[in-house]
């Protein structure tokens, strides 16, 4: 049925701009049945998913797309792998996935995803998917990992937090990325002892609430707290594949800080040169690995490491000067480096860097061979 409407003369011109401007809006936000949710993966078996892990869900209902972006792809097989990590040269990249394959992967994992989906406007929905599209592009879609600044988790906060405006106010906690990198690794150790040992000033300064969100779950703990508009900024939530949290169920006899605590009532009760030797060499050639690192990485995190002090090279100088047999020159280069275990003791205390707790019972084994290597010395 036609139906004719008489409208005034003067008001033609302005009813047609209103209805074109309208039609635009339309066709550039149309009403798509888009839905944006943060997939959050709890931690994996493998060392590098001991932080959890997140991507991005796109749910086009008029399309009947279903995908996930993931910014935490790599290549094991990449060519010089190690030395391009700790270079800071290691590129990852930006991939997609079926939404089926990405759970099922998890899933065979026994990992769980929790899903929020996010309370955005049509247009904010079309910022990010026009930002994941151009991301996806092949000349965009690697990157440079780094630690705290660039991962798989960061990438998708600043998607975020860039293309909306929310009603998050940055503020300084009392952590650091070293502290939030360690609430992670309970379970692990040998793997906390080594990131401690590696990791220098750079993750010791205090963060703010939205640097904080560089791991998976503080990112999913911070957008429950975000509001847009004065609505949530998290609209629901799902919980796939639920596990549980089991306690530590780390082998007692293999903890760091006890291994080491025994070996200095041996060093104490025994006085080997061979186990000297066996130190001193394990120590200096750490050392000598944490200072190419120094010299040749971009990540920020590995730099100005202090553990220098005592992780030294200058223990490989004390060995070849016990072959020779030379205990002056040993006895002077035991007093250096023992001001330096004096040195290392004052950083930790003054907090200029952190420490890891089993690093004591190595510090008290150096000093004790120290000095009495200086001893020695003084009684020649």
């Amino acid at each position: 049925m036609y139906v004719n409407i008489k409208i005034p003369k003067l008001k033609n011109h302005l009813l047609v701009l209103v209805i074109f401007f309208l039609l635009g809006i339309q066709s550039i936000y149309p009403n798509n049945r888009i839905e944006i949710s943060l997939l959050t993966c709890s931690s994996g078996a493998e060392s590098f998913s001991s932080w959890g892990h997140s991507a991005i869900r796109v749910i086009d209902h008029n399309k009947s797309i279903d995908i996930v972006y993931n910014f935490g792809l790599f290549d094991f097989d990449t060519p010089n792998f190690y030395l391009k990590f700790v270079k800071g040269k290691l590129k990852y990249k930006l991939g997609i996935h079926s939404t089926n394959r990405f759970f099922r992967t998890y899933f065979r994992e026994d990992r769980q995803i929790i899903e929020q989906k996010l309370n955005l406007s049509d247009e904010n929905e079309i910022k990010i998917i026009r930002r994941l599209e151009y991301s996806y592009r092949p000349e965009n879609r690697y990157y440079y990992y780094e630690f705290s600044k660039k991962n798989c988790t960061s990438e998708l906060r600043d998607l975020i937090f860039n293309n909306i405006e929310t009603d998050l106010k940055k503020k300084i906690t009392n952590k650091t990325y070293r502290i939030l990198i360690n609430e992670f690794l309970t379970n692990r150790l040998w793997l906390k002892f080594g990131m401690n040992l590696i990791f220098g000033t750079g993750v010791d300064k205090k963060i703010d609430n939205y640097e904080s969100m560089f791991l998976p779950d503080y990112l999913y703990w911070g957008l429950n707290n975000i509001k847009v508009n004065n609505e949530k900024l998290v609209r629901s939530e799902t919980t796939f594949n639920k596990v549980e949290k089991s306690k530590s169920n780390y082998p007692f006899l293999l903890n760091p800080i006890l291994l080491f605590s025994v070996l200095l009532i041996i060093v104490l009760i025994y006085k080997s040169s061979k186990i000297q030797l066996s130190v001193f060499l394990i120590i200096g050639i750490i050392g000598l690995l944490i200072s190419i690192v120094w010299l040749l990485t971009e990540h920020d995190e590995l730099k100005n490491n202090f553990n220098l002090l005592w992780c030294n090279p200058l223990y490989l100088v004390i060995i070849f000067y016990q072959i020779k047999n030379n205990v002056k020159l040993k006895m002077y280069l035991s007093i250096i480096l023992q001001a330096m275990l004096i040195g290392i003791v004052v950083i930790w205390l003054s907090r200029v860097q952190s420490f890891e707790i089993a690093f004591i019972p190595i510090i008290l084994i150096l000093s004790v061979y120290n000095i009495r290597i200086i001893k020695k010395g003084i009684s020649r």
